[in-house]
């Protein structure tokens, strides 16, 4: 069924921020938030802080990507933007020997957040230079044009507050957006030691990675990468290989975040600027991985819920 389209107010027409998203402190949409479930969403853009944000639980997959996909841009790109969008000029790109000593360093300064992931971790540490090598690969293939930018912010439109993301790596024409496959624990040995099996790289990538590199797209009209890299190879995918990276594909993904983002809207109006009301209309699943955001955010996640629910 086609949603119907309400007229545009004039507050709509004049770009004026509803006081509801200025009392809630939300000035963008972000894809990462566009494909989160609405619970997890409202919880921690709406009513969480963002110092509560800097406080779920991390891992090493987290880590492990962040850190395989900034070592890389320092290889290849010859500026890099910060969170403050500040742009960094970077002249004296790294070499392999040089970003695998970086990339030991920081492997070598993780700290795990609880005993479960210390044994990935050091189940999978040994495994982060391949990782590199396959990502450097994959950059390699690319045959981007200097100059080469990272973490840009684009936006594009949505009703009341734009879209908000930062490219992996891009040049004047094309873009990539990267992801790795982490390994997989496998079963305790009789002595104790775990060893880890790599994930295959699939024939086809998760739509949410496909929605994500639509977005960029949306915003810069420049033709679509999408990396994926593990131990042992990297595959890139675009509109020649994967019926989800097409035009008509790209399109549909971004009528699915225009959905989302209109929703979260409609929530953001009804619960008047108010977290509590804004969390009253939404249903949490605890037993889903997304409520595993450590044991602390979980129990304040879950104060918070039980008062909305108190109204």
């Amino acid at each position: 069924m086609v949603e119907q389209q309400k007229p545009k107010s004039l507050d709509e027409e004049l770009g004026i921020i509803p006081q509801e998203f200025i009392e809630l402190d939300i000035n963008h949409y972000s894809p990462t938030q566009l494909n989160q479930p609405m619970w997890l969403w409202a919880l921690l853009y709406g009513a969480f802080s963002q110092q509560q944000r800097r406080r779920n639980k991390t891992n090493i997959n987290m880590f492990f990507g962040t850190e395989i996909g900034s070592i890389t841009q320092m290889m290849f790109c010859d500026e890099i933007w910060t969170y403050q969008s500040n742009k960094v000029e970077n002249n004296k790109k790294l070499s392999m020997d040089q970003a695998l000593e970086t990339l030991n360093d920081y492997m070598n300064a993780y700290v795990p957040w609880d005993e479960k992931d210390q044994e990935k971790y050091e189940a999978i540490k040994h495994l982060a230079p391949d990782y590199l090598k396959q990502s450097y690969n994959g950059w390699k293939s690319l045959n981007f044009k200097s100059p080469v930018v990272a973490e840009r912010n684009v936006t594009t439109e949505f009703t009341h507050i734009n879209g908000l993301g930062r490219i992996d790596g891009e040049d004047e024409l094309h873009f990539v957006e990267q992801k790795c496959k982490l390994p997989k624990l496998l079963k305790p040995k009789k002595d104790g030691t775990r060893s880890v099996s790599t994930q295959k790289i699939p024939d086809t990538p998760l739509i949410s990675h496909c929605r994500q590199t639509a977005f960029y797209y949306a915003c810069t009209k420049k033709r679509p990468f999408l990396l994926y890299v593990n131990d042992k190879e990297y595959k890139v995918f675009d509109s020649s290989n994967c019926d989800l990276l097409t035009v008509d594909a790209m399109q549909d993904h971004m009528e699915y975040y225009r959905q989302q983002a209109r929703l979260r809207d409609r929530h953001i109006l009804n619960s008047g600027g108010d977290p509590l009301r804004l969390l009253s209309l939404q249903d949490p699943d605890w037993d889903s991985f997304y409520a595993d955001i450590g044991e602390e955010n979980l129990n304040a996640a879950k104060d918070l819920f039980k008062q909305a629910h108190n109204l």
